[in-house]
């Protein structure tokens, strides 16, 4: 991504219009990398009994006194190589990283239909907006109030992270699925829990959604959410309450990009 600016500047129009069109994701897919130079610094900080006790008290009662995602996970240990609990958990996984290929290609589509009429050219410039404000949003909350996943609980308790506690935790201990554990090994910050990116996203299509002629897309987009938010409570990724925060980013987000808006309210969808 480094290489395509020098690339960018020297390229023809087109080439230089693509850059500065997907600028938004590329810049928010650096600066987010580079939250692994931040995060030793803001270790001290990280909040982990309150998430967990504000968790306890809204969502305890849903699984007998436990927060959801330490239930979730106690169950799915529970059932061991079961075939129902390995369908679930990949299943679970699929659609946590579903937002890793899918909003790149919905965002591809949106481009390409922006080339071909000024109001896919408008509805793409909305969108990337939105998620702008959302994605930047997001790391300025991060940054300043850092909060531990209730995975960190499940496998450290209730301790304040360090650097030699980080490089000593398992992943396994704190939660279920190769994949996802190889994913979370590697993050750039394990501490941005709150707001939950993989509960805003979903939140922020809907409302960008709103409007459009054909309401089933608006359904599959709800029902993309409901099966995102479960699946990162079922994999400990998240409390409910950041997915909560997650959606409240989203509708600032919104409320923002809509704000920057002119002229008539276009269909999201042609």
């Amino acid at each position: 991504m480094l290489l395509a600016i020098p690339g960018a500047l020297l390229a023809e129009k087109r080439g230089r219009q693509f850059f500065l069109d997907w600028a938004p994701l590329f810049a928010f897919w650096l600066v987010y990398d580079r939250l692994r130079l931040l995060q030793p610094m803001l270790l001290y900080r990280v909040a982990i009994e309150s998430p967990y006790l504000i968790e306890r008290w809204a969502f305890g009662w849903i699984t007998g006194g436990d927060v959801p995602a330490h239930a979730a996970r106690a169950w799915l240990s529970s059932q061991g190589d079961t075939s129902l609990s390995q369908v679930m958990l990949w299943l679970a996984q699929t659609v946590y990283f579903s937002h890793l290929v899918f909003v790149p290609l919905f965002f591809v589509w949106l481009w390409i239909s922006g080339r071909k009429s000024e109001e896919g050219r408008e509805r793409f410039t909305h969108y990337m907006r939105a998620f702008a404000f959302l994605n930047f949003l997001a790391v300025i909350v991060y940054v300043l109030l850092p909060v531990a996943p209730p995975w960190w609980v499940t496998a450290n308790g209730f301790a304040q992270p360090t650097t030699a506690l980080i490089s000593q935790t398992r992943m396994a201990a704190g939660m279920n699925g190769v994949l996802v554990q190889g994913m979370i090994k590697t993050a750039p910050q394990w501490f941005a829990a709150v707001p939950s990116l993989h509960g805003a996203y979903p939140v922020l299509l809907l409302l960008l959604a709103r409007g459009n002629r054909s309401q089933w897309i608006s359904f599959a987009i709800a029902i993309y959410g409901v099966a995102m938010w479960s699946a990162t409570v079922v994999l400990n990724q998240h409390y409910i309450i950041d997915l909560l925060a997650g959606a409240l980013l989203a509708f600032a987000a919104w409320k923002l990009a809509s704000r920057r808006r002119t002229g008539k309210t276009l269909s999201v969808y042609p």
